[in-house]
């Protein structure tokens, strides 16, 4: 089965009906300004911080809403998931921080037809 990236038990991709169009990751260098009264600020190194993700895309119908509180579930289980990409790579552990939902064209039973959807991780780094 194709797949763009597996968090956890949770896969994205077509073959799921939830596929995401945008990845955005930073990374950050670690280095900090100090602030210096007479001249520029003075450059420090405090160690890199976790990286993030954010996940983004528009799924449609039920499906979406059930993807979604599928995710929500790992989400309350409050444990650092295995993210692996759809090329085999490990990316390590990730925690989900955040979930956004945008539902449009929503019908007479509740069901949104176009769900836009953002999911936010950040490394897991227990050292």
């Amino acid at each position: 089965m194709k797949q763009q990236m597996a968090l956890g038990s949770f896969i994205f991709g077509l073959s799921r009906n939830f596929a995401y169009s945008t990845l955005a990751r930073k990374s950050d260098g670690g280095w900090s300004d100090i602030q210096i009264l007479t001249s520029k600020p003075k450059s420090s190194q405090t160690g890199q911080k976790a990286e993030s993700l954010t996940i983004s895309g528009t799924s449609m119908y039920a499906v979406a809403m059930d993807r979604l509180d599928e995710l929500r579930a790992l989400q309350a289980q409050r444990v650092p998931l295995p993210l692996i990409d759809g090329i085999g790579r490990n990316w390590g552990l990730w925690r989900i921080n955040s979930i956004d939902e945008n539902q449009s064209e929503v019908i007479d039973d509740g069901t949104a037809m176009v769900i836009k959807w953002v999911v936010g991780l950040t490394e897991f780094n227990n050292a």
